[in-house]
Formats: structure tokens, sequence, C-alpha cells
């Protein structure tokens, strides 16, 4: 989280670094420089890149500073408690899966036992040669 483009600057004029890029205005989100914004290529930092990067804000106070560190440690515990509570669900969502695939065995395993008790039935009731009245009487 080091960075955001700022939204509200429709006031300040387009700048172009010096590769031509439009630079954007964001603000840092640094423990360093909370709060203060800047412009940079968005090129800026990679091998090669563009270095056009200059500060737009001059040092913000100690109490924003601070406020906004502050901030910054409640978001981070709150998106490590959401990435704790996402493998949660997803070690439940794969017992739940555990769980119905065992569903679906039992019941298909106890489909087939029950076919086959059905069909040895009809078997031997072919056998003794004379169809039971009560098991094959059709209306």
């Amino acid at each position: 989280m080091s960075s955001s483009t700022v939204g509200s600057t429709q006031w300040m004029a387009e700048v172009r670094c010096w590769c031509g890029k439009l630079a954007p205005v964001k603000m840092s989100w640094s423990t360093t420089n909370p709060g203060k914004r800047y412009r940079a290529c968005p090129h800026y930092g990679g091998n090669g890149s563009c270095r056009y990067f200059e500060w737009i804000d001059s040092d913000v106070s100690e109490r924003v500073s601070r406020i906004i560190r502050v901030l910054l440690k409640r978001l981070d515990k709150k998106e490590s408690e959401i990435q704790r509570l996402e493998i949660i669900i997803e070690k439940e969502n794969g017992v739940i899966m555990k769980m119905k695939l065992e569903s679906m065995f039992h019941f298909f395993y106890g489909f087939a036992f029950g076919i086959a008790v059905a069909l040895i039935c009809m078997r031997l009731g072919m056998k003794t040669g004379e169809p039971s009245p009560k098991l094959f009487q059709l209306h």
C-alpha cells in the first residue's frame, strides 16, 4: 500500500514527464510520507524507466502524519484478519465438499446395494418356477 491516484485534482494542470507520458497526481501511503501528494511517470521505478518524480506537497504536519500511520496500521490489521478468515473459509469449503462427496458415495452405494438385493430377490423368485402371486400381481 504505497500510493494511490488522487481523484480531487481537477484544478491542477496536466503534467507530462520527460518521456512524454501523463504524470498523474498520487498520494503516498508510506510510513515516511503518509498523505503527501506527488507526480511520477507511470513507468517510474522499473528497469530502464523514466525517472520523473516530483513532490507536490510540502511535508504534512506531524499530527496528520501520526493519524495516517495509525489508520494504516488499523487497515493492515483488518486486511490480515480478512486474509486469515478467507483461509478458514477455504478450509471449511474443502470440508463441506468432502462431506458432499462422501454423502453422494453413500447414496449411490446404498442405491446399488438396493438394486442388487432386488435383483437377487427377483432371481430367487424366478428359480422356484412359480411366481409369487403377491410379488408379481398386476391389477
